[in-house]
């Protein structure tokens, strides 16, 4: 059953799956080639020969253009040392569904009950449960919030940051979009080997403290333009 949730050429087989995804530009998905990690680049950090997903998308599309189905756990019948001849009479998998941009957590859950139900055997009894859910959310970097969080690095860092688009599971994002329809901004200062979530997380002190300036610089440029639209300062450099 696991097995038949993607196809031989690594496209999720739940039909419709596919039917809400956002089909982006030649310019956008040239300006990723640009500014992005190439595949061989992703396939050393993962320290894989080969990758493995979806035809005609790069590894870096594929991780962020493109919605994917993933198995994180499973586990059923006797595990540990020792011979146990048995037929487990219960088996338990956890996986997880990375949503883009129009898809709508909910219609994807009754997809994915609908696909279950179909490839179920008469001779097993599967039960899906949801455990949590949350829409896909999108920044825009040409916005000015987001201009200042560019302007802000540059102050801090000493040079321009680079747009590069990222998975992360934060519900409160779409919900600031969708409900109170203001513009959210992420600024992240983790380094690539700070291991984030692992046990041997760490935070670079350097980092650490560019990202309290950077903070700074920031909050006077959202501060600075505020004012601007008020009509009761000056226009700035930034």
């Amino acid at each position: 059953m696991l097995a038949r949730l993607h196809d031989s050429h690594g496209r999720v087989a739940i039909p419709g799956f596919y039917d809400s995804v956002r089909e982006w530009s030649r310019s956008e998905r040239q300006y990723m080639a640009r500014t992005g990690p190439s595949d061989a680049a992703i396939l050393k950090n993962a320290q894989v020969k080969k990758g493995w997903g979806e035809p005609g998308y790069t590894i870096y599309e594929r991780t962020t253009l493109r919605p994917a189905l993933t198995l994180n756990g499973i586990t059923g019948g006797h595990q540990g040392p020792g011979v146990k001849a048995i037929i487990p009479a219960r088996a338990q998998a956890k996986l997880s569904v990375r949503l883009v941009p129009d898809q709508d957590p909910a219609q994807i859950a009754r997809l994915f009950r609908d696909h279950m139900a179909r490839i179920t055997p008469p001779s097993v009894r599967a039960e899906v449960r949801v455990i949590s859910g949350a829409r896909p959310a999108l920044l825009d970097r040409k916005h000015p919030s987001m201009r200042a969080a560019s302007f802000a690095y540059g102050k801090a860092f000493g040079h321009a940051p680079v747009f590069l688009r990222s998975g992360g599971t934060l519900p409160v994002v779409s919900t600031f979009q969708r409900i109170l329809g203001i513009p959210t901004v992420l600024m992240g200062f983790g380094l690539p080997d700070d291991q984030i979530h692992a046990p041997n997380e760490k935070f670079h002190l350097p980092t650490f403290f560019n990202g309290i300036a950077t903070s700074i610089w920031f909050l006077a440029a959202i501060g600075a333009r505020a004012l601007r639209a008020h009509g009761k300062c000056s226009e700035r450099s930034w």
